[in-house]
């Protein structure tokens, strides 16, 4: 029994609450400690009786009459222990304690500093900003945030191409400056909601939460508020309001000019406030969404509570606990045991994923000060975890608020609650039951490593290629008509991919075609010389000529007698002496045209006319090639990856020789590049089966094998040739990878050039422990080895 008679506190404030799980609940505020509780209508009850004059046993008695049920005496005496730990009894401990308030509060990795009270400050504001809780701010700032998420939509290339530009160190004091004032309004939303109700804030600050700054404002006054909506308001006011900003912010950017400082500013809080938002939403985090969702079930000290029942639940697996599962509610339990298993293996793989990745990161940078810091801290985050779920914590009823951090966003403590006067304890499971079965489990775990293989894989991300490329390109200048492919058509060896203007081409080609007729007739003739029949009819002319020469010379010579004797005139004479010169010519050009006929062709003419007809046939090859080559074919088997709107552009444009037309890849076998560590690339080999998963194919294996190791590539090289077979040397060495290739059978087109996923090569058995503690094996052999 208790000593001195217990008197519960005047000063504490009572809100009575209504819940789906308990019934009738009271929300009980310390003004001092500014701490909240939680208490059944039993508890609360009992807590009512504790004046200071009413002995326990009347206070016993008026319990069990009210609520029918027994109470034993050391039920009740461990409940007020319990009431005068959390300081909610009289006595002079906790008056010293009252008065000690500390403004620095948490842990090195979770430290709330409280700046000032804001309730003057709240108190001036409230009545100036009626309007932002009025149903028309709401539909305003709800069509606000859906246009700026249809903007955020149809720019988000401009967006991503804006980052680069605006994410400079130069632009840092301004991102400061942007994400301080958003925070800033966004937990005065908080607090002006609270205020908004009838609440009241005391306290403004900020935490360091693993060494990062973030800013909180205390609204606790909000779980005496006894409607749920209202609580539901005060913890959904700050992202909401955030989500507010991001919209008018994203608005803004679209409509200002990009060089200007209002359009870097929107845009600074239109990517830092989108970011936030969503993870404010996030229930697994201990921010607004993990408030929103403990109000909305119902459930204060959701995380602790949950962590507690998944602790309970495995225990409740080896047959060491349980108990205070089959004591909850079928609702509550299932909603504790849901949240504590997904929070617990969320919290765990980034964990683990830290350790990985921070740890490698420090033992490859040769930091070991940092990498010794960076397990102890680790190892304290490990601890509390494993005794949030195992140790004194999870099973406290009534303890400190110990979760992950202190109140992140809003600095509302949930009510505590304390143990309820009920409860028969239960039986324990015995030390040594307890101990064979960790020894059965820890046996068994190493039986299972010792002697059961797994598959020992490397790999990583990977990129497709074609085996082959084949680019078809223009073989002659021209205009292009047509294009006969289009992009993903399957073409062969030598069909049509273009046609280019021929028409000039096919009328030069007629043309010296003619000419080559013309010059090979002229070549038989004087090949085959003069016919009989053109000899006998030249010596004719010639016989006729000499004749007339005769003729004339009798005429010429009676005229030139008569002309003597002045029988005739002088005009008549000469006409006769033209004529007789006339035919002498005539005869001798006669004559010389039978001595050609006799004499045959000149070698010289044949030589000539076979050179002017072998340069007619060059010119109209030529003129055939280039007909040919207007035809623009594939050179090889494959899928057109061209694009579709390129090829179409394509047609019109005149291309000179060599110019891209279209890129035909060869599908049928693709060809993987994988890049694997240094750490793992002495296990792989040429010849190892691969086995692939696209993104683009996420339901879809592919297989292949290992055909070659290429040299090794550093992790930042450049495509440079001889950038790939440069090794850094030294202990801070750049990791290292080498390029696997493999050759994957893809006859059914599935895979694309350029395509990324997931790889792995098999690379044989090996046993669970070997595989467990390899990667631990290297760094202790090889980097820690460097150290001493």
């Amino acid at each position: 029994m208790i000593a001195n008679l217990p008197r519960f506190r005047a000063d504490l404030t009572i809100s009575r609450q209504s819940s789906p799980a308990d019934g009738a609940v009271f929300v009980i505020k310390d003004p001092v400690r500014q701490k909240f509780y939680r208490l059944p209508e039993e508890a609360h009850f009992i807590a009512e009786q504790l004046d200071g004059k009413t002995p326990l046993d009347v206070v016993r008695q008026r319990v069990e009459e009210k609520f029918q049920t027994p109470l034993p005496t050391a039920q009740l005496d461990a409940f007020i222990r319990q009431l005068d730990k959390s300081g909610l009894l009289e006595s002079e401990r906790n008056k010293r304690a009252s008065r000690r308030r500390r403004r620095i509060q948490g842990s090195l990795l979770y430290l709330r500093i409280r700046f000032f009270d804001p309730d003057r400050l709240f108190n001036a504001l409230i009545g100036k900003i009626r309007f932002f809780f009025t149903p028309a701010f709401v539909a305003v700032s709800a069509a606000a945030i859906l246009a700026a998420v249809c903007v955020v939509v149809f720019d988000w290339s401009d967006i991503a191409r804006n980052f680069s530009r605006v994410y400079v160190p130069s632009a840092i004091p301004l991102i400061f400056a942007a994400v301080f004032c958003v925070i800033s309004a966004h937990e005065f939303a908080h607090g002006l909601t609270c205020k908004h109700f009838g609440g009241e804030v005391h306290e403004l600050g900020f935490f360091l939460v693993y060494f990062q700054p973030a800013f909180y404002c205390n609204v606790s006054d909000a779980w005496l508020f006894p409607e749920k909506s209202r609580r539901l308001w005060v913890g959904f006011a700050g992202p909401y309001f955030e989500l507010f900003l991001w919209a008018l912010a994203a608005l803004l950017w679209r409509a200002t000019d990009v060089e200007t400082w209002p359009n870097r500013v929107a845009f600074i809080v239109m990517t830092t406030s989108g970011v936030k938002t969503l993870l404010n939403f996030n229930p697994l985090i201990k921010l607004d969404g993990y408030y929103l969702l403990s109000d909305w079930l119902g459930i204060p000290n959701l995380r602790k509570r949950a962590f507690a029942s998944a602790g309970e639940w495995v225990k409740k697996l080896f047959g060491a606990g349980g108990r205070r599962l089959a004591e909850m509610r079928a609702r509550e339990r299932r909603i504790l045991l849901a949240y504590g298993l997904v929070a617990t293996v969320s919290s765990v793989a980034l964990l683990v994923f830290a350790l990985g990745k921070v740890g490698k990161y420090l033992v490859g940078q040769n930091q070991l000060l940092a990498f010794m810091l960076f397990t102890a801290m680790f190892g304290l985050k490990v601890r509390r975890r494993f005794n949030r779920l195992f140790g004194k914590s999870a099973k406290a009823a009534l303890a400190d608020d110990d979760d992950d951090a202190p109140d992140e966003t809003d600095g509302a403590d949930a009510p505590e609650e304390p143990r309820r006067p009920a409860a028969r304890p239960g039986k324990k499971m015995p030390r040594w039951r307890k101990r064979l079965v960790l020894f059965a489990a820890g046996a068994a775990a190493l039986a299972l490593l010792a002697f059961r293989n797994g598959q020992l894989r490397a790999g990583g991300a990977f990129n497709a290629m074609p085996i082959r490329n084949a680019d078809v390109r223009a073989g002659v200048d021209g205009l292009v008509n047509e294009i006969r492919v289009s992009e993903g058509g399957m073409v062969h060896q030598g069909d049509l991919i273009a046609q280019l203007s021929d028409l000039d081409n096919v009328a030069q080609l007629r043309q010296t075609e003619a000419d080559i007729q013309e010059a090979q007739a002229k070549l038989e003739l004087l090949v085959n010389g003069p016919r009989p029949e053109e000899i006998e009819a030249a010596r004719n002319e010639v016989v006729k000529s000499d004749e007339s020469v005769k003729f004339a010379a009798s005429t010429f010579a009676r005229d030139k007698l008569l002309l003597d004797a002045k029988l005739v005139s002088l005009q008549d004479f000469e006409a006769s002496q033209a004529n007789l010169a006339e035919q002498k010519a005539t005869l001798a050009e006669d004559k010389c045209k039978l001595n050609l006929l006799l004499a045959g062709s000149r070698p010289e003419d044949i030589d000539a006319t076979k050179a002017q007809i072998a340069h007619l046939q060059a010119q109209r090859s030529f003129l055939q090639d280039q007909i040919r080559l207007a035809k623009i074919t594939s050179p090889a088997d494959g899928v057109v990856a061209t694009p579709e709107r390129q090829l179409h552009e394509m047609r019109g444009v005149f291309v000179k020789k060599g110019d891209l037309i279209a890129k035909i890849y060869d599908l049928n076998t693709i060809t993987v590049e994988i890049p694997v560590s240094e750490m793992d690339i002495a296990e792989v080999k040429v010849g190892q089966p691969v086995v692939l998963k696209a993104r683009a194919w996420p339901h879809k294996t592919f297989n292949g094998k290992v055909t070659s190791i290429a040299v090794a590539t550093p992790a930042n090289s450049t495509s440079n040739p001889e950038a790939r077979t440069t090794v850094s040397s030294g202990p801070a060495a750049t990791p290292t990878t080498f390029l696997v290739t493999t050759e994957v059978d893809n006859r059914s087109l599935l895979l694309k050039p350029g395509m990324t996923g997931q790889a792995k090569i098999i690379c044989g058995q090996r046993h669970l422990f070997e595989l467990a503690s390899r990667q631990i094996s290297q760094t202790f052999k090889v980097t820690l080895w460097s150290w001493w």
